[in-house]
């Protein structure tokens, strides 16, 4: 059987590694490879004076042409230039500036709020202003996948979205998840890639008031993996309950099963699987033989030794007694 094909791995580069005279430099560089082409300036006249822009940028290459970004740094301006617009990249970005900030284009300035969401596209003159600190992140695609999606885009689009929207967030964190994830392949990035030109093109052209909903919406896929994140994130916890990530993510606990339901499977067998195999990882490693196998239940979130040794049976066609025997 072929081997599944390896996926590019997140690019790191951060101020404090870089020995050479100007910084901003190699973070205009390092944003060229991939991402934005512009111009990168300190904001703050006294962050020139003691040495530019201090910055941490990660950067997920999707595929396709399309990238995700975060970046902290100083205060910067960040510029596409008339000049630049003739080096033919149309692509389209998402972008939040955590901290809020200013997007200028020649017809006027747009304020945006902390943690407030805009499409930008690279095909228009504009400039990002993030003058008290920047932790921003963007998402680019290329505007022609965007084109197929939504109708009648138009060249360059300039959209600053509203708070309300939870499509935005949802792309934002979906992609923030699969560039903290260790094992990324190129199959799965190509589905990413999809769920996230899902997402960006029903900010662009949110279904009509009254239409039929779809059989399978756009944010499922990234709101699971959201949501599986969450749950194994709280798996030790003996009171872990579907109302719970249901609140976290703003849903009802009936939309939450719907999407389990939607995978084959539903909250209460995820939550069990999760607690099975972290606790059959933890039996299994000799560096925990000393401890009791009581303790190692209740630490996975089961209040019941007696019911643990059952599902744990049922699981894995072996006791956990046997497994730490393995280990040893």
């Amino acid at each position: 059987m072929p081997a599944t094909p390896a996926a590019p791995q997140c690019l790191h580069l951060s101020s404090r590694a870089y020995t050479g005279r100007d910084k901003t430099d190699a973070l205009r560089e390092f944003y060229g490879r991939e991402l934005m082409r512009v111009d990168l300036q300190p904001f703050d006249e006294g962050a020139a004076r003691q040495g530019g822009l201090d910055f941490a940028t990660t950067m997920l290459p999707l595929g396709g042409d399309s990238v995700y970004a975060h970046t902290q740094c100083t205060p910067c301006r960040l510029h596409r230039s008339p000049a630049m617009l003739h080096d033919g990249d149309d692509a389209v970005y998402l972008a939040v500036l955590w901290k809020g900030g200013t997007v200028r284009t020649p017809r006027g300035s747009f304020e945006l709020a902390g943690g407030q969401f805009a499409i930008v596209s690279k095909a228009r003159v504009h400039e990002c202003i993030t003058p008290w600190g920047a932790d921003s992140a963007a998402i680019q695609v290329p505007h022609a996948a965007l084109a197929r999606l939504v109708p009648g885009l138009e060249e360059a689009p300039l959209r600053v979205l509203s708070p309300g929207m939870p499509e935005p967030a949802l792309a934002m964190g979906y992609a923030q998840l699969l560039a903290g994830s260790p094992r990324l392949t190129a199959p799965l990035l190509q589905s990413a890639r999809s769920h996230l030109l899902d997402l960006m093109a029903g900010m662009l052209a949110p279904a009509r008031p009254g239409a039929q909903p779809p059989a399978r919406d756009a944010a499922d896929v990234p709101r699971l993996a959201l949501i599986r994140h969450d749950i194994l994130a709280r798996i030790d916890r003996a009171d872990l309950s579907v109302e719970q990530i249901a609140r976290l993510h703003h849903l009802t606990p009936r939309q939450v099963q719907r999407l389990f339901a939607r995978e084959g499977t539903c909250f209460s067998d995820v939550v069990r699987e999760a607690r099975l195999d972290r606790a059959y990882a933890v039996l299994a490693d000799p560096r925990q033989r000393h401890r009791r196998v009581l303790e190692i239940a209740l630490d996975s979130g089961f209040d019941d030794v007696s019911a643990f040794g059952r599902a744990f049976r049922r699981q894995f066609g072996v006791s956990p007694s046997e497994v730490r025997g393995r280990a040893g």
